[in-house]
């Protein structure tokens, strides 16, 4: 577990995180206290092959507490009509507590204007309620390790006021508790607490009435079998996983073991974030082919990262992050002038699969 003084790299290089120990002790015990929670009875499926989409930070925030500080409704609409050129059907919507508490009327109102914006698009929205990821220099808010060990009473207000006027609605396909938490295994005290906060942040979502499915946007972290995806699996009723192998080879180990891990907890997997960035947009086209194939045939669909050119690190060419093709992490498909970057051409063509909701 890396503190605030020594970040965690954005996914570190695949593969390199260490296996949780496979007997008893803290991981077991905390695993075993989440017991099952009653099944979702709105967008439950059993596959998400054609889940496809993109994770989101309004373009116009540098940090996720500006994207909402400066919410534009306008600006939102033509934000993510963008993903309808390239037939998307869902949008990762990242909102944060430290937004929501500057002025929690209005920033739940512009919530939900953001979640009617979506749906205008013909899409559905995955809130993403909390950010865990934070980068050694261009950092764009979210949760922090601190946080952990204070008084969460402020952040659950924050959940009911979000979840509980959406927790019937059909235009939220699935509750995302947190993106990247840092907890690969359960046997420290700050990873200990990392995994009862987000047991509690399930419990309140459930408790809103949520009817909708819970998922946490857990980094793939794997040697083996295990990882973050496996240490959340308890808690959520669909699995995620966040692939950024740079290669066709290394992604297909990835989905092996996903697979082996939908076997073995008995729920789906989707991916709700992937695909390495590049400067280049013939490489980028590249990976995104080979991704956008593989992964709905899989089952698991797809969400890139990151919508549109903006302010924050990775959607922008002078302040990349080191997870993409020879470390240049740009990560967005459209330009700032809202083009689709060259090489991306493909995903204009009408997908086989289609979202249960919408027509053939």
């Amino acid at each position: 577990m890396n503190t605030p003084s020594d970040p965690l790299s954005r996914r570190q290089a695949i593969g390199t995180l260490a296996a949780a120990d496979s007997g008893a002790g803290p991981s077991r015990d905390l695993a075993a206290q989440a017991a099952a929670p009653a099944k979702p009875t709105l967008h439950a499926y059993d596959s998400y092959a054609w889940l496809r989409g993109f994770s989101v930070v309004p373009s116009w925030g540098a940090r996720i507490e500006e994207a909402w500080w400066c919410y534009d409704g306008a600006r939102m609409r033509e934000e993510v009509s963008l993903a309808r050129q390239v037939h998307a059907n869902c949008i990762r919507l990242w909102i944060e507590f430290p937004a929501w508490m500057a002025n929690p009327d209005k920033v739940t109102a512009d919530f939900l204007d953001a979640v009617k914006a979506i749906d205008e698009a013909g899409m559905k929205t995955m809130p993403c309620l909390f950010n865990r990821w934070h980068a050694h220099d261009w950092d764009y808010g979210g949760t922090y390790t601190e946080t952990l060990f204070r008084d969460w009473k402020p952040q659950l207000d924050y959940i009911r006021a979000l979840v509980t006027p959406l927790a019937s609605d059909e235009r939220v396909l699935i509750w995302d508790l947190c993106n990247e938490p840092q907890a690969h295994d359960l046997n420290s005290e700050v990873n200990q607490k990392e995994f009862a906060w987000l047991k509690l942040i399930a419990e309140t979502v459930r408790g809103c009435g949520a009817k909708q499915p819970i998922t946490i946007g857990t980094m793939n972290g794997f040697v083996g079998r295990t990882g973050n995806v496996e240490t959340f699996g308890p808690l959520v009723d669909v699995l995620c996983a966040h692939p950024y192998a740079h290669d066709r080879d290394g992604l297909e180990k990835l989905i092996t073991a996903y697979q082996a891990l939908r076997r073995t907890h008995a729920k789906p997997v989707l991916v709700n974030e992937c695909i390495p960035g590049s400067l280049n947009d013939a490489t980028r086209g590249g990976v995104a082919r080979f991704y956008t194939e593989l992964l709905s045939a899989a089952g698991f669909g797809w969400m890139g990262w990151a919508l549109r050119e903006g302010k924050a690190i990775s959607t922008r060419r002078d302040r990349y992050d080191g997870n993409g093709i020879n470390s240049q992490g740009f990560h967005p498909f459209f330009t700032r002038e809202g083009k689709l970057r060259g090489g991306l051409e493909f995903l204009t063509e009408k997908p086989e699969l289609r979202a249960p909701w919408e027509k053939a």
